[in-house]
């Protein structure tokens, strides 16, 4: 259902946009980007009235289903002052909100939030329901410019890039003298902890950096199901991890920012992150991001700073790359990774390419 508190109208002939995806009770990537667009939107979109609905899709088990009725039912008893959905796709069930609002008449954009890894892609069956349903939507918003080299798309779809959101935090500096020097090196990992996302792989990463003999410490910012978690908790301690590994629960924006900030590397090992926010989040705050060669992760270290490992030696290329830092040089990559960063995703910059989007989908 519609959180009324989102109903901001900021131009009574303006266009009225309803942003579809999320699961709040399982915070990640996805929910943070849909938190953000609609605060940017809001603060800088002009003439724009935006609507968050909750698409409550993640973990979703058919007892869930009322939760998607009661959208649905939303969507259509508000289909009379909706101008546009914009709907994010993270898996199958997200595809029905697109399927809906077709249905009610309404124009549509889809942004696709996955890559060539996920079962989106890899299961053929699915990938064809996807690329069939993608098919009905008006445009696609692209996370990145290559994303259509990446992911199985219908021919003919219009395209169009609608890159990403940083939090406000990340894009201003710190408070004057709230940096500390750094004695030990400092890694990070966040997100909802699993063998796809790279946990275990920064678990392993750790192992080999105490073997080593590296002096760090490294923090695990996140949650997930109890038998990933026990699994984490046996690995850390089969290892002798104990004093330098620390895992917390999902952070507030501000708490992740000033973890980010705090850290040197992060490491995101993952296998089916198409476009990762949390890469971006810690190249604004001047942590270097480390990576599989997965095509959105990439685009961004390639361009803005960090490393990208063989998917066939992640763990082993990862601990030779962090053994091999040397202190002066990785502060000088830093700052340059923090100004690159927050120059190409400032909040005016990324609002004013999806207002013209939002126009070109209407027309």
């Amino acid at each position: 259902m519609v959180d009324e508190e989102h109903e901001r109208p900021q131009g009574a002939a303006g266009v009225h946009v309803w942003l579809v995806g999320g699961t709040p009770d399982h915070p990640g990537g996805l929910e943070s980007y849909c938190d953000r667009a609609l605060l940017a939107l809001e603060s800088y979109g002009q003439g724009l009235t935006v609507n968050q609905l909750a698409a409550n899709t993640a973990y979703m088990s058919l007892r869930d289903a009322w939760y998607m009725g009661r959208a649905f039912m939303a969507l259509a008893r508000a289909r009379r002052r909706i101008d546009l959905v914009w709907v994010q796709v993270s898996n199958l069930p997200d595809l029905m909100y697109l399927l809906v609002a077709k249905l009610l008449g309404l124009p549509t954009l889809v942004t696709p939030h996955f890559g060539a890894n996920s079962r989106m892609q890899t299961v053929a069956w699915r990938r064809f329901l996807c690329r069939t349903l993608l098919g009905i939507a008006d445009r696609i918003g692209l996370l990145f410019d290559d994303q259509d080299r990446e992911i199985s798309l219908p021919n003919g779809a219009v395209l169009s890039t609608v890159s990403t959101f940083l939090p406000g935090s990340a894009l201003v500096d710190p408070p004057a003298g709230a940096s500390v020097e750094k004695r030990r090196l400092r890694l990070i990992h966040a997100g909802r902890f699993s063998a796809d996302k790279g946990s275990f792989q920064m678990l392993e990463v750790c192992a080999c950096l105490r073997e080593r003999g590296i002096a760090f410490n490294a923090q695990l910012i996140g949650r997930s199901d109890e038998a990933t978690m026990k699994r984490m908790r046996e690995m850390i301690a089969a290892s002798d991890l104990e004093s330098e590994v620390e895992m917390v629960d999902w952070l507030s924006e501000a708490d992740m920012q000033q973890a980010l900030r705090d850290a040197d590397v992060l490491v995101h090992l993952s296998a089916i992150d198409s476009f990762p926010l949390i890469v971006l989040e810690a190249l604004a705050c001047g942590t270097l991001p480390i990576i599989r060669n997965m095509a959105g992760a990439k685009h961004m270290v390639t361009k803005l700073g960090g490393h990208v490992v063989a998917n066939a030696r992640a763990v082993a290329d990862a601990c030779e790359w962090i053994s091999s830092l040397d202190k002066e040089s990785l502060r000088e990559q830093q700052a340059q990774a923090r100004i690159r960063t927050r120059a190409t995703y400032g909040w005016p910059t990324v609002v004013s390419a999806l207002s013209a989007t939002f126009e070109q989908t209407l027309k």
